[in-house]
């Protein structure tokens, strides 16, 4: 098992290095159909992005079922790292002298989580996404999979209209995804879970359409209920809203927590904005604040800008002494990245963190959503 050891070490160091790097490359793919079966397509990978993954296919000797396919939605080698990480470190956590191999791991996945990737129902990908949900089954109790295509923010390299592809396991009530690129979450409503695609439409000799998951999945563990509920949201005066979460993670030596998407229909309706001119709009007519305790709006970011660390009492504060909590906005992605200090906080401990973002409009009108985090260490 050295060998698997050794790649599992350097693929873990690479995530660590580039977590914040872009995923969403280009390796020059011009042809989208490939002279080689799905399983020797992903075998003969130049940069070996699957080669875990086809160690958990030979653990269920599921060859021949993931040949068989008409869509396989592709982990690739990171995702499953990042859960094996997740499951080593539980282990860990609860017993510092117990080891927990890749056999281990390999003997707690179940076969139908590895199913949930595989569609004999169609051939998916981005040439036959339409922006509304396409609901698939996938044969396995794990179900409520489905996909769309969403609409991008412009960017300065383009006008055009650029479509990103998303595998989309539903929570509750499905999600609404509007022309424009907006995604409204029914009111005290999960968000569902929506995983882009890095690549896709790749056609295999033996009939299946590949459609590669971002780097930044997490195997399986993305499909099962979240460490974040909610949100609640109340309306504000003056046509603003506040979004209330419940976010739970537990204490780590580390920066980790948990992610929390932000409906970019309800913020767009709030605002009378379309969700994709949003992001190009925060730094001048959106301003991004902490809410400090007292109600007061905190401008200045002492976190990855936007964002801020909080002490205890869910004051802002710099990186230091005080510090227990962190909150980073990604602007694109509508995203919250929160966090912890490193071996500051115990099971049990509840923080209340609150950041805002305020348009001003052309009428000179202030117009404010909140999000409001009530985290509690588990």
């Amino acid at each position: 098992m050295k060998p698997i050891y050794i790649s599992l070490l350097v693929m873990l160091i690479g995530i660590s290095a580039c977590e914040k790097a872009a995923y969403l490359t280009d390796d020059g793919l011009h042809v989208a159909e490939v002279n080689q079966t799905t399983y020797d397509y992903l075998a003969a990978h130049p940069n070996h992005m699957f080669d875990t993954l086809l160690m958990v296919i030979d653990h269920f000797d599921l060859k021949d079922e993931i040949n068989n396919a008409r869509t396989f939605w592709v982990p690739s080698d990171y995702p499953i790292a990042k859960f094996y990480q997740l499951k080593r470190g539980l282990v860990l956590e609860a017993d510092a002298n117990a080891s927990y191999a890749f056999n281990d791991f390999l003997e707690y996945i179940d076969v139908d989580s590895l199913r949930s990737y595989l569609y004999s129902d169609g051939q998916h990908s981005l040439n036959n996404a339409k922006t509304s949900y396409t609901a698939m089954d996938n044969g396995t109790e794990i179900d409520g999979f489905a996909f769309n295509k969403q609409l991008q923010p412009q960017g300065q390299w383009s006008y055009q209209d650029v479509y990103h592809l998303y595998y989309i396991k539903t929570r509750g009530e499905p999600d609404e995804t509007a022309p424009d690129g907006s995604v409204r979450v029914d009111r005290n409503d999960q968000a569902d879970i929506r995983i882009p695609c890095q690549t896709t439409g790749i056609k295999t000799a033996s009939g299946t359409v590949l459609n590669v998951l971002t780097n930044q999945h997490t195997f399986i563990a993305d499909f099962y209920p979240s460490a974040e509920s909610g949100p609640f949201i109340e309306d504000l005066e003056g046509g603003g809203l506040r979004f209330t979460y419940s976010v739970k993670f537990k204490p780590a030596s580390a920066y980790t927590g948990a992610s929390v998407a932000a409906s970019s229909g309800w913020i767009a309706d709030a605002f009378k904005l379309d969700a994709a001119d949003i992001p190009g709009l925060i730094g001048s007519s959106i301003v991004f604040y902490a809410i400090e305790p007292d109600g007061t709006l905190n401008g200045t970011s002492t976190a990855n800008a936007p964002g801020h660390w909080y002490n205890a009492d869910g004051k802002v504060v710099a990186w230091g002494a005080d510090a227990r909590l962190f909150s980073e906005y990604n602007a694109a992605a509508f995203t919250f990245n929160i966090g912890q200090y490193p071996d500051r906080s115990a099971v049990g401990d509840t923080y209340t963190i609150k950041q805002a973002l305020v348009y001003t409009n052309r009428s000179n009108e202030k117009i404010r959503v909140e999000f409001v985090f009530n985290v509690t260490i588990i």
